[in-house]
């Protein structure tokens, strides 16, 4: 009966398991091949462990939203308050990339991504 019990648990496991991965890659695909590009402002860097979360603001339809952009390269903390490329998912909420090396400069794109004229003045002093 245990050796049942234990082989249902890790069919379980292993089943969670693969799903959860293969939904991830779903996301993922998504974000990157039909996300909307728009504009976000690097805010804040999370250091821990061996990882970090690099949070982006960035509105859709006038509401706000704070993300995690994923890896940034070495030292990039130095640019919060900047604005750079990302692509969201409309389909999978809370999925963004962002494109470290793809700083927006152009007040119009910045303006027409949902920021305000504060957020552009105030973009190296958050």
């Amino acid at each position: 009966m245990k050796k049942i019990i234990l082989r249902l648990v890790l069919l379980v496991f292993l089943i969670t398991f693969v799903y959860n991965l293969f939904e991830s890659y779903i996301i993922k695909y998504n974000t990157e091949n039909k996300g909307k590009v728009s504009v976000g402002k690097y805010v804040s860097q999370d250091e821990w462990a061996k990882g970090e979360l690099n949070f982006f603001v960035y509105y859709i339809n006038g509401v706000k939203h704070k993300e995690n952009g994923g890896r940034a390269p070495k030292g990039f903390s130095e640019n919060i308050g900047k604005f750079y490329r990302i692509i969201y998912s409309e389909k999978y909420e809370n999925s963004i990339k962002a494109f470290y090396e793809e700083e927006i400069t152009d007040t119009a794109l910045i303006l027409n991504a949902g920021f305000s004229k504060e957020d552009i003045k105030g973009r190296f002093s958050d």
